[in-house]
């Protein structure tokens, strides 16, 4: 049962982080892009590592222990509020036309 629930979040995950990271990296008028390089790949780097560990936690159908799978459930359920608040509140209508 751990393993379908952690799946299930791992998967939530994978794709809420892999959303976020797009959503901020893939606008020509995100903010990220006039920081310093290396507060850029700093968040480019965690991010990616993060979209790779879940889906390492995919592909393995991993079974961590109770605790873990516990914060994998908050992480995904962050994760999936904070790309629908970023896509509302952050994604200009003009960037959809380029």
């Amino acid at each position: 049962m751990l393993t379908i629930i952690n799946l299930i979040a791992n998967t939530i995950l994978c794709l809420g982080g892999t959303g976020f990271y797009l959503s901020i990296f893939s606008r020509p008028s995100s903010i990220v892009h006039r920081w310093p390089v290396l507060r850029h790949w700093a968040l480019r780097f965690g991010l990616g590592a993060f979209i790779a560990g879940s889906l390492a936690n995919i592909l393995t159908l991993d079974t961590p222990s109770l605790t873990q799978v516990i914060l994998n459930i908050g992480l995904a359920a962050v994760f999936s509020w904070a790309v629908l608040f970023h896509y509302k509140y952050f994604y200009p209508p003009s960037d959809f036309r380029k």
